[in-house]
């Protein structure tokens, strides 16, 4: 189905590059190379090595989509892209690129250099997705295998999608990290990639998220530890939460649904002036009984009562924990309390906007988690050799 897709898309380009002869824009397709995602790694000598996976259809009896990959360096990144022509051949065609790959060590150094770049391009466009390579460089995350996809971007462009049932990974495209990063109040968060061993292959895999901070990269969260972030950004779509219970003594795991999930925090202050300030964090969720390890029935009115507190007490440490580790690791404050403090209450944030990194290492945080049961008039039991 997705080859249909692909091969449907260059048939329009085609069609377009027909009825468009003459105009400004025209180009002849066949002296274009579609680029369909692109890796950032730091060369030798200091210069940018720049990565592009290009599609490659071949015709016949069936239409095949491929792709191969090039590298080349240079001084700038405008250059390195300009320096990629010497090896397609053709003119890259950058509108259709899915993914952007930075290394760790471009990222270190600096992510606005490589968004002020592709912004200021007049062929790209802001909803590519980010990534940041965790372990691997960049251009080695084109070197995955085991994807169902042959052309890597796109695959990777699917994963990326279909975080949104999973919470283990933020989705960020170029135009949200601009304007996450020139707002004042948070820090700015990127989803992370890395090559994962299976079945004697090493295969893609997005999960986590890179911390970044001042525009430079500062480090990285797991996977859970970013589901406990996309509950405080209120991001969550989907996801399982695990919770273990007791029955006879005999610990119980089980997996509870994400259904819905709301999130609000109200920024409270003393006085207009005061720099006393606390967060009252409030999150409501939904969830439903989807797995249960054993065969206990604990799940009468007053096990499931006792599941919801469990639950809400796990998911309120998890998250206090989330934000002591920011708070004393990283002084970034990627949750966005303080853009809510500018925005509720702007007189106070204007006298300790100025040094809120030193500010937020002590914000005091009033976290309040409520857990729903969504199904607890359906099967909460194990059913066992018999029934």
């Amino acid at each position: 189905m997705r080859k249909k897709r692909i091969t449907l898309l260059v048939l329009m380009l085609l069609i377009n590059e027909i009825f468009t002869t003459g105009c400004w824009s025209y180009r002849e397709v066949d002296k274009l190379s579609i680029i369909a995602g692109v890796a950032v790694d730091k060369g030798i000598n200091n210069q940018f090595q720049m990565t592009v996976e290009i599609i490659q259809v071949s015709t016949g009896k069936d239409t095949n989509m491929t792709s191969k990959t090039i590298t080349m360096e240079g001084k700038t990144l405008f250059d390195a892209a300009r320096n990629l022509i010497t090896l397609s051949g053709k003119r890259l065609y950058w509108s259709h690129a899915k993914v952007i790959i930075l290394s760790k060590e471009i990222a270190s150094e600096g992510v606005t250099e490589v968004v002020d770049w592709y912004n200021r391009d007049s062929e790209t466009r802001e909803d590519i997705h980010m990534l940041i390579s965790e372990g691997a460089s960049a251009k080695e995350i084109f070197d995955g295998q085991g994807t169902t996809e042959d052309i890597k971007s796109f695959a990777l462009d699917e994963m990326i999608k279909n975080q949104e049932s999973l919470s283990k990974a933020p989705i960020v495209d170029i135009l949200k990290f601009d304007i996450e990063s020139k707002t004042k109040g948070v820090s700015t968060i990127i989803p992370s990639v890395n090559l994962k061993k299976m079945e004697g292959k090493m295969v893609p895999q997005i999960m986590g998220t890179a911390i970044i901070k001042n525009h430079k990269l500062v480090g990285f969260l797991n996977g859970e530890e970013t589901k406990d972030l996309t509950f405080i950004r209120n991001e969550v779509k989907g996801g399982i939460l695990i919770e273990e219970m007791h029955a006879n003594n005999v610990p119980t795991l089980v997996s509870l649904k994400i259904f819905k999930s709301k999130t609000k925090f109200t920024p409270v202050a003393d006085g207009e002036d005061n720099g006393n300030i606390e967060i009252n964090l409030n999150i409501d969720t939904t969830v439903a009984i989807d797995e249960i390890q054993g065969t206990e029935n604990i799940f009468d009115d007053e096990g499931r009562n006792e599941l919801e507190q469990s639950a809400e007490n796990t998911l309120k440490e998890r998250i206090e924990s989330l934000i002591k580790k920011m708070q004393s690791e990283y002084d970034a404050d990627i949750f966005g309390f303080g853009a809510k403090l500018r925005e509720d209450k702007a007189q106070v944030w204007n006298s300790v906007g100025n040094n809120w990194e030193d500010v937020f290492k002590d914000l005091k945080v009033n976290v309040n988690t409520r857990v729903h049961i969504k199904n607890s008039a359906v099967l909460s039991k194990t059913v066992e050799e018999g029934d």
